[in-house]
């Protein structure tokens, strides 16, 4: 069988990982350096939820890609072993 599909998936599964830290990392409330020990409780308490928020949308999208990376790894797997030649004995 040939391997490109494996080096494709290798391929996809990167692209996902880029796309997770990346959309992670855009989704976090931006100014979290600013701020001071000296904050309120209610704000800390908004920046945490909004943290948190953030990373469960991006766990939402990053499952999302990764069963449609695998959904289109199946296929393509598939999809070969089908076009493979079949030996009769």
């Amino acid at each position: 069988m040939n391997t490109q599909f494996f080096e494709e998936y290798q391929t996809q599964l990167l692209d996902w990982q880029k796309k997770f830290f990346s959309t992670w990392m855009e989704s976090l409330p931006k100014g979290t350096a600013e701020i001071k020990l000296t904050d309120t409780f209610e704000t800390s308490l908004k920046l945490q939820e909004e943290m948190v928020k953030s990373y469960l949308e991006a766990q939402e999208k990053s499952a999302t890609m990764m069963i449609d990376a695998q959904k289109q790894f199946w296929d393509n797997y598939f999809q070969a072993l089908r076009q493979e030649p079949v030996s009769a004995n």
